[in-house]
């Protein structure tokens, strides 16, 4: 029997219990990883709920806590002792005019999208960079390089993440740590459901997306890949 891509690394997709994360989740627990998805209502991370090789586990994290990420990654190390890839995938979005955006909902948007990802993206480069290397894949968006009306939190906090993911890929060179961002158009996921005015043949489906991740994910670490923009039929919607 031939050898599943993934045979023997470990992955953590933050928000990946559904639609997109959990997508990426199976695709990658099919080629033989060991990975936990997480949310803010899942068990709490432990040794005791590691997944097996080809297995996919929800665990606790908020990744807008730094403690909450500080203990995620203590009991990765408990575990499993070493990380392969982490998938930055949690996000949220409010899509309306700056003017009507509230500060509330902009540092909601900031802190869940970006600054969850630079805490957990720390703790996953200061492993990676000790073991010898591995990689942090972000999920980004179109919004984060077009400039589109009603998206002015949201696209920032896009922008910043593609802006900070470049300098982190820059620091991990040295160390094997390779850094990507996808930067995909509209996905169709259940947060569509009742909108009026999108087809959902009209948009990217989770799996085009995941198939581009995992393809990221089972490189070998000589091989960087910055950045993956993927548009649906249209382009932009």
């Amino acid at each position: 029997m031939s050898r599943r891509s993934m045979e023997g690394k470990t992955v953590v997709i933050t928000g990946g219990v559904r639609g997109l994360g959990r997508t990426m989740a199976d695709y990658m627990a099919a080629e033989g990883a060991a990975v936990w998805v997480t949310s803010r209502t899942a068990p709490e991370p432990s040794a005791a709920l590691a997944a097996r090789p080809g297995e996919v586990k929800p665990v606790r994290l908020d990744v807008t806590d730094e403690a909450s990420v500080l203990e995620l990654f203590r009991q990765v190390d408990a575990a499993y002792g070493r990380l392969d890839v982490l998938v930055n995938n949690a996000g949220v979005g409010a899509f309306k005019p700056v003017v009507d955006t509230t500060l509330a909902e902009w540092e909601w948007m900031l802190r869940t999208n970006l600054t969850g990802a630079f805490l957990c993206s720390k703790e996953a480069f200061r492993r990676m960079k000790e073991q010898g290397g591995g990689r942090i894949i972000a999920i980004a968006s179109v919004s984060g390089y077009i400039p589109i009306a009603e998206n002015g939190a949201y696209g920032a906090s896009k922008y910043g993440l593609r802006g900070f993911c470049d300098i982190l890929n820059e620091e991990g060179k040295r160390h094997n740590v390779r850094v990507s961002v996808v930067s995909p158009g509209a996905v169709y996921t259940d947060i569509w459901e009742g909108r009026e005015g999108f087809d959902p043949g009209d948009m990217l489906q989770p799996e085009d997306v995941a198939e581009t991740v995992l393809d990221i994910a089972r490189r070998p670490l000589h091989v960087r890949i910055d950045e993956v923009k993927l548009l649906p039929p249209k382009g932009v919607l």
